[in-house]
């Protein structure tokens, strides 16, 4: 395709959380079965003013390339950061036959969302591909998955529910206006939000991709924050879905636990980026967070996981009053038979010139009355019918 001179650049950047761990040493190739192998290179948030934040960064233009079509838009580039808190950032470069300029803001909207489908369908299993390959190599390690993914190991670790995205179009003076209900904010230089999550920027889109992902980086972060959170409230619902449908034993409270941590910390690690980031890139990331209400999802999602939490401590605390009555009742089994077998003893001992019959007879009476006593102690009690005539009276009156 020829470059116009009035060429838009289409970027799509994908947040999705792990919560891993990723070493700081010399990076090795990592071997991806069937798609050849990846160099991983250090890199950092170029943005940052104060404390350097480091990322890895993976090329995976050839592999995506050779598996993903796109009819009327070449994919130029596909590239993928491994930030330290826990989230990989998953960035295309495309370019469309179409001129966008002339598309009117909702049509260009409509394009965007249609070209991130086809993508995320195209690539899902690539991106799994690179991430078990990834995690083999030890490039990625101790990752906390949510946890209807970490208890279903048929699953795919990439997490596409909580997964979010940013929309950049990249182009000399945009032609779009914002859409009149994004609230009038003071962005960073060469920003304009058109929408929550899809932003022009003013900018010469033949500059080099990695410049262009420094200057894309304040939004993004702000998007990555809000696919943890997103990650978070479905794990709050699936875990709340199991508990209300009395199944707390298969809710696995240590798994959960090592995820909120994980989303909590990576969280916390990201928002430090408003006081860390440079003036003008703390600007477009101030305004990218309240544009898309992550202040908002943030408050939902601890009230949520507060009352998860309160659910996880009643569950646990009925399990284990339900395990301290059965374990008095195996106490009170075990008195009777040690009481039983303490009488049997002291017929023998009464007894030692009775017939054989007689002395059976002792026997298997004691032997009866340990087992009644056994079954009366271990059976659970059965309500019967006429204990519950009076309680639906009571519920009846009440309605």
């Amino acid at each position: 395709m020829s470059r116009g001179p009035r060429e838009v650049l289409h970027l799509q950047s994908r947040a999705y959380p792990l919560h891993h761990r990723s070493p700081a040493t010399a990076m090795e190739l990592v071997a991806v079965p069937g798609h050849g192998e990846l160099q991983p290179v250090v890199g950092g948030l170029k943005s940052l003013a104060y404390n350097p934040d480091s990322t890895i960064e993976l090329d995976l233009t050839a592999v995506v390339i050779g598996s993903v079509s796109l009819p009327g838009t070449e994919i130029l580039a596909c590239h993928a950061r491994i930030l330290t808190a826990g989230t990989v950032l998953v960035i295309y470069a495309l370019r469309h036959e179409q001129d966008l300029r002339e598309l009117a803001l909702p049509d260009l909207d409509a394009l965007d969302s249609e070209v991130n489908r086809t993508l995320r369908e195209a690539d899902a299993a690539i991106l799994a591909a690179v991430l078990s390959a990834s995690v083999t190599s030890g490039l990625v390690q101790g990752i906390a998955l949510r946890p209807d993914l970490a208890l279903n190991g048929s699953q795919s670790p990439i997490d596409r529910q909580s997964a979010r995205y940013n929309c950049h179009f990249v182009t000399e003076d945009p032609p779009w206006e914002s859409d009149a209900r994004v609230p009038a904010l003071i962005s960073g230089p060469d920003c304009r939000i058109l929408l929550p999550y899809t932003y022009a920027w003013d900018c010469d889109p033949a500059t080099p991709l990695m410049e262009l992902l420094t200057m894309t980086e304040p939004t993004d972060i702000a998007v990555a924050q809000q696919s943890l959170l997103v990650g978070a409230l479905i794990a709050g619902r699936w875990v709340l879905g199991d508990l209300a449908h009395g199944h707390p034993e298969s809710t696995d409270v240590h798994a959960f636990r090592r995820f909120l941590d994980g989303l909590w910390a990576d969280f916390h690690h990201l928002d430090g980026y408003r006081i860390e980031s440079t003036q003008a890139h703390r600007a477009s990331y101030l305004s990218a967070r309240q544009v898309i209400g992550l202040d908002d999802t943030q408050e939902r999602a601890d009230k949520l996981l507060s009352y998860v939490s309160n659910s996880l401590l009643a569950a646990s605390s009925q399990r284990s009053e339900a395990l301290d009555t059965r374990l008095n009742r195996v106490a009170a089994a075990l008195a009777v038979v040690s009481a039983a077998s303490f009488g049997l003893d002291i017929a023998v001992f009464v007894l030692p010139q009775v017939s054989l019959a007689a002395k059976l007879g002792v026997v298997v009476g004691l032997i009866g009355m340990a087992v009644s006593c056994l079954m009366a102690v271990i059976v659970p009690r059965v309500k019967r019918p006429s204990d519950a005539v009076p309680r639906r009276r009571t519920w009846s009156a009440r309605l």
